[in-house]
């Protein structure tokens, strides 16, 4: 079987790689493809990703390219993972935003209303090519943030295979994990709400609940993502634990004020880490100085990791990712990421044995006062059929009024992009509780519709 990763020339793409190389013949894949039309890029990240490929199992077939008809062919599973536009792109967003006195992250707010401008029609047209090119049958898992947005417009466009997937609730579980003592996967949590806009409940751990033990215990707050937070914003939100993009939203000006205090911002101190790394690669033969390659390329990465919500919330994270050398990242188990919420996915539906992760799938009546085509972010059961949210309920008002208003400038985004619909774009960023002003709204779409306007409104449905 084969497995295909459109955007196969980004940053990661040496991780993803690790994990998929792992776990191939456990899922029948014999055959796996990175594809990017960046061919400096792919040329960089993809000879690396290639290169640990051959060392982890050279029987697996590696290929990069640029081709996406050859790299979709015959495809059984699919992993997007784009960033349209670039660094570049992205850095633009940021300042256009803080300019006018709003956050500029790239997955909420004006910054990934900007980035789903970009992202959405590129993604029908991977989407569409595939329905042509790949084999009967072949699911999709969508990466490329803003995922809940895209994997809505996919979703409402008619494409029942796309899966929302995101590294932050599997990433948090395991923190969890660690807190608790307990071996990976015996922690069993209910997650429900919108992609980075959700929250955790009913932790247990072999059928004895642990939430409350959690939510008492000072290293919570200390050792997990939950630093960001207080115990006092889990109990208003229904006593449950929150994902860590919810600090966007209820620190919004604490996020600001660290922002301008910072140096750079998250999005320009990205760019210029990738650009001295790139700048680098270009000095070296990549396929004869490897080892060379690869510790300047981990050495750069570690940066990325250790500043991640460094910037917004003023502090370091608590553990301190380490570059590994070659031998040491070939050895090591596979630390997941986004690659492993696919790969469970994939494994469940071919063995057949159920399990139950965390994904973007539509609502189906699991939360009460969303619609049933509403994408939520939500634990599912996954077995041979597919993916089934689990059955959450009523929740708290606070929680439900949050969702809708998200909700509302989600679907309002969606007909900007495919209509050019001027007007659904300011409503719609107006709701947005990072943005809440008209005329702000108003001036952000001015911005980003004339900055991009050769993706607005061109897809032919």
């Amino acid at each position: 079987m084969k497995l295909c990763v459109i955007g196969g020339g980004g940053a990661r793409s040496v991780f993803l790689t690790k994990s998929l190389v792992k776990s191939a013949k456990e899922i029948k894949v014999d055959h796996i493809v990175l594809m990017d039309n960046n061919r400096k890029k792919l040329m960089k990240y993809g000879v690396l990703a290639k290169e640990v490929a051959k060392r982890l199992d050279p029987s697996i077939s590696f290929d990069i390219t640029t081709d996406a008809k050859e790299a979709l062919s015959n495809a059984d599973y699919i992993i997007t993972t784009l960033r349209v536009g670039g660094d570049e792109a992205r850095m633009f967003d940021e300042q256009a935003c803080l300019a006018q006195g709003v956050l500029g992250q790239e997955t909420t707010g004006a910054g990934g209303f900007a980035m789903a401008i970009r992202s959405v029609p590129a993604l029908i047209e991977y989407c569409n090519l595939a329905k042509e090119v790949a084999n009967d049958g072949h699911l999709i898992f969508n990466f490329t943030n803003p995922s809940g947005i895209i994997t809505q417009a996919l979703r409402s466009l008619g494409f029942a295979n796309v899966y929302g997937i995101c590294d932050a609730p599997s990433g948090f579980m395991k923190q969890l994990e660690e807190l608790l003592d307990v071996k990976r996967d015996d922690l069993s949590i209910e997650c429900y709400g919108l992609n980075h806009f959700s929250w955790f409940r009913n932790a247990s751990v072999d059928g004895k609940q642990v939430q409350e033990e959690l939510l008492g215990t000072p290293e919570l707050y200390k050792k997990t993502e939950m630093r960001l937070f207080d115990y006092e914003m889990c109990r208003i939100n229904d006593n449950c634990m929150l994902n860590e993009y919810l600090y966007f939203y209820y620190s919004r000006e604490n996020s600001l004020r660290h922002i301008h205090q910072a140096v750079r911002p998250r999005g320009e101190m990205i760019y210029y880490i990738n650009k001295e790394l790139e700048e680098e690669l270009e000095k070296v033969d990549i396929e004869q100085e490897f080892e060379k390659a690869f510790t300047l390329y981990m050495e750069s990465y570690a940066k990325r990791e250790n500043a991640y919500f460094a910037v917004e919330s003023g502090e370091n994270r608590p553990h301190i990712w380490k570059s590994p050398t070659i031998e040491e990242f070939i050895s090591e188990p596979d630390e997941g990421g986004y690659a492993a919420v696919a790969l469970k996915f994939i494994k469940a539906i071919t063995s057949g044995e159920k399990t139950q992760m965390i994904l973007s799938v539509p609502n189906e009546g699991a939360i009460e006062g969303l619609a049933p085509d509403d994408v939520v972010e939500i634990t599912c059961t996954i077995d041979q059929q597919g993916a089934h949210p689990i059955s959450i309920g009523a929740i708290d008002e606070f929680q439900l009024m949050q969702i809708k208003r998200m909700k509302y400038f989600e679907r309002c985004s969606i007909r900007a992009i495919l209509e050019g619909d001027k007007d659904a774009a300011v409503k719609g960023l107006y709701m947005h509780p990072l943005v809440n002003d008209l005329q702000i709204a108003r001036n952000l779409v001015g911005i980003f519709f004339e900055k991009y306007s050769e993706y607005i409104g061109k897809i032919h449905l």
